[in-house]
């Protein structure tokens, strides 16, 4: 028989062929795998980690510290993420994803009712690192610095911290006290904050290189873009970011009766749900279809929800002004061809198709770019920010992470790169190497045992009637109650790791399964062990693998 290599997992599907005398037997390991929910998140959250702790322990407390360990901004993720946790969730296959986002949101939301705070891993380290912009990126890269030591200051543009979470995320999904008592709780790490300030304009970005041993530039994209069509000047015209800048800055917009949004993505939502809240009638324009749309699917369920009106397939060719002031939009009917080079249908004019929608104010939601007013590095297509393979800009000593460098992506994702550009600049001060070792391997759902787990129903968030949601700007989904989210986080399989269930220890026909004393856990007596691997198969959670041992 051919010799088998070491350590190999074995399928019990599978027949392997045994000798006597050419291999002792098979034996039962103990491999803890990467859940595919926390694969999924941008963020890298132990998802796993703080549901179990809920699940078995009933301790927010404890739960809070496992998450807010990756991510500072639980809270404020757990009503913004679109949570691609739970399209990897192993449940799905079972009957629904685990409800993580809703678990996030209770849990990080009872870190700040009960003013619970982070820790410090080390202190008193000399090095300084100078952080550009207060968004998710920014504050992600603060955080995980200080907490490792450094002497960290952020120098944020506005007024006030939290970047285009601040100034971009409407307060009905995201209310500001939220944001607020989530910021300052990062800050009483010892981080400094000064506001009003413009690294470029107001103080030169060499400055910070020469001044600081360090310097993270998470300035994300907060420049509008509008379609260069005729009457695009006109005084009641906005750009989705200066339209979001203004009212969420508590200015008020005379916007009339009836709004025309133009463009498909989440800043349109944005712009077209708040919109309705100050009155007004509003139709958001689309060349595309639905299906083409990039804004998250519950921002567009919740805001035809909202009885916001969609023009599909239709195109502004030239903004009708009347003594410079727009009074509708000229639009064209389009039909689909072939993809364009973004890999959606190319969008073309149908002839004699042409219509007026009237309109009172127009807002163009239709991109957004990086300003680069005063920050000299190299950027990718005229764009976004280069960096290398650890997050570092063409400038020696300076990094990114955020939109500025992944174009218009998620919080949780700037999150995450704020996460890395940590780590980064950590290596980078002490003459290190980012760390690339290998990851654990994925567990999928065909990898489970789940006649063990029953099947049980999903908790479903509710949000406030329409008619009371658009009377505000309250937030449109109320608190979750502390036992519901203890119950769903009970329906996580635990994928890859040990829950305790006992069947191992159960199912063992030669007692070489143990009770650890000093753990509570089980462990392995080689010397009882036959191999038989019920063990492995009466595993729920694919913790226990077997391998082939000389």
């Amino acid at each position: 028989m051919e010799k088998l290599p070491l350590g190999l997992v074995i399928d019990l599907n599978k027949v392997v062929p045994y000798k006597t005398g050419s291999w002792r037997t098979l034996m039962p390991v103990n491999i803890m795998q990467i859940p595919p929910c926390t694969h999924a998140c941008p963020a890298g959250n132990d998802i796993r980690g703080f549901l179990r702790v809920l699940a078995e322990k009933e301790d927010y407390e404890q739960a809070w510290h496992v998450l807010a360990r990756n991510n500072p901004l639980p809270a404020t993720c757990g009503r913004v993420c679109p949570h691609p946790c739970e399209a990897g969730c192993n449940r799905r296959d079972f009957d629904s994803s685990v409800a993580i986002n809703c678990s996030e949101r209770r849990v990080g939301d009872y870190g700040l009712e009960h003013n619970l705070e982070h820790k410090k891993l080390v202190s008193g380290r000399k090095e300084k690192i100078a952080v550009v912009g207060s968004g998710p990126a920014g504050l992600s890269c603060a955080f995980h610095l200080a907490k490792r030591g450094f002497k960290v200051k952020i120098f944020e543009a506005n007024g006030e911290p939290g970047g285009w979470m601040r100034y971009g995320i409407p307060p009905y999904r995201l209310p500001n006290y939220i944001l607020k008592q989530e910021i300052d709780n990062i800050l009483r790490l010892g981080i400094d904050l000064e506001c009003n300030v413009k690294v470029g304009v107001n103080i030169p970005l060499d400055q910070l290189t020469r001044e600081y041993n360090a310097v993270f530039l998470g300035v994300g994209a907060q420049k509008g873009l509008g379609i260069d069509v005729p009457g695009k000047d006109a005084e009641n015209v906005y750009t989705g970011v200066d339209f979001l800048k203004q009212v969420n800055s508590g200015k008020w917009m005379e916007i009339g009766k009836d709004v025309v949004v133009i463009g498909g993505g989440n800043t349109a939502m944005d712009c077209a749900r708040v919109t309705k809240r100050l009155g007004a009638n509003v139709s958001v324009v689309y060349r595309r279809t639905r299906m083409e749309m990039p804004a998250i699917t519950a921002e567009i369920d919740e805001a035809m929800e909202e009885r916001i009106m969609f023009r599909y397939h239709t195109n502004p060719v030239k903004l009708v002004t009347d003594e410079g002031r727009v009074v509708g939009i000229l639009s064209v009917q389009m039909e689909l061809k072939e993809p364009d080079a973004s890999g959606r249908a190319r969008p073309v004019p149908i002839s004699g198709s042409e219509a007026f929608i009237p309109a009172d104010t127009v807002i163009m939601a239709t991109g957004q770019a990086v300003d680069y007013d005063g920050i000299d590095v190299q950027t990718v297509d005229n764009q976004w920010m280069y960096t290398n393979e650890h997050l570092m800009t063409s400038m020696e000593g300076v990094f990114a992470g955020g939109d500025a460098v992944a174009g218009l992506e998620t919080v949780s994702l700037a999150i995450g790169q704020g996460t890395r550009a940590a780590s980064a600049i950590e290596d980078y001060i002490e003459g290190h190497v980012e760390s690339s070792l290998a990851q654990p391997p994925v567990v999928y759902s065909r990898d489970l045992n789940t006649y063990y787990y029953n099947k049980q129903k999903k908790f479903n968030k509710e949000a406030v009637s329409i008619h009371t949601r658009l009377k505000n700007f309250r937030e449109i989904y109320p608190s979750f109650d502390l036992k519901d989210i203890i119950e769903e986080s009970k329906r996580c399989f635990s994928c890859g790791l040990c829950f305790h269930c006992g069947n191992c220890y159960m199912y063992c026909p030669d007692s070489a399964v143990k009770i650890s004393p000093s753990t509570g856990g089980y462990e392995f007596d080689l010397d009882f062990c036959k191999g038989c691997g019920l063990c492995a198969k009466e595993c729920p959670c694919h913790y226990i693998q077997l391998t082939l041992e000389k």
